[in-house]
């Protein structure tokens, strides 16, 4: 081997790995959104896919230093504020589970893009704040309440499409799924995939909570 060739680190090896997982989710999230009304339960992992996997991968593929320099310019100072972030991510997850807005979305193509483009966008901007380097809110007991509270309404979205006994959006009522179930056995399924693809953002808040009792006085 040549000697002005560096070996990677392992480090470095998982990175890119973590890096590439991102980017492959993301475009699999992006592919599903085509054709909203196939299946809810593949339009909904399409955009939690968005919202909580690629989000992390990436973040944390590109290294520390790359997430301690998004806050580091005018537009992510704002960006990445823990609290626009908080609140961003809240509203647009009670948001677009609303009928009105999901409604819309299913039945506009043109829709679901930026639709996914937002899901990524506040998926970013929340998972910033419980990452190392670009974690800001101290101690850290308040970054794993700040992460639990803001995963909460969607958790509970989930378990809303999971019990409920009617089909929430319009457009599916009248749709056989392409999974040959029907819309409300669809809708569950995609409570459950919703709840499933949530677990993450539950376990790093819990892990980020239970480091306050390894903290120095």
């Amino acid at each position: 081997m040549s000697a002005g060739l560096a070996t990677p680190t392992a480090t470095e090896l998982l990175r890119s790995v973590l890096l590439v997982a991102g980017i492959v989710a993301a475009m699999l999230a992006v592919d599903g959104l085509h054709d909203p009304l196939a299946s809810m339960a593949v339009y909904a992992s399409s955009l939690m896919t968005l919202n909580q996997i690629a989000p992390p991968l990436l973040l944390l593929g590109i290294g520390p230093e790359w997430r301690a320099g998004l806050r580091r310019t005018v537009i992510g100072d704002w960006l990445f504020d823990p609290w626009v972030a908080f609140s961003t991510f809240i509203l647009f997850t009670i948001a677009v589970s609303l009928p009105g807005i999901f409604d819309t979305a299913l039945a506009d193509a043109v829709f679901a893009a930026p639709l996914g483009l937002f899901e990524f966008i506040t998926g970013l901007m929340f998972w910033t704040q419980l990452l190392p380097a670009s974690q800001s809110i101290t101690p850290s007991w308040r970054t794993g309440l700040y992460g639990w509270l803001g995963g909460t309404p969607m958790m509970v979205v989930g378990l809303a499409w999971l019990w409920s006994s009617h089909v929430f959006y319009a457009p599916y009522l009248n749709v056989i799924c392409e999974w040959n179930i029907t819309p409300l056995e669809d809708q569950r399924w995609a409570g459950v995939l919703m709840i499933i693809f949530g677990i993450p953002l539950q376990l790093r808040s819990i892990w980020v909570l239970s480091e306050m009792f390894f903290e120095a006085p």
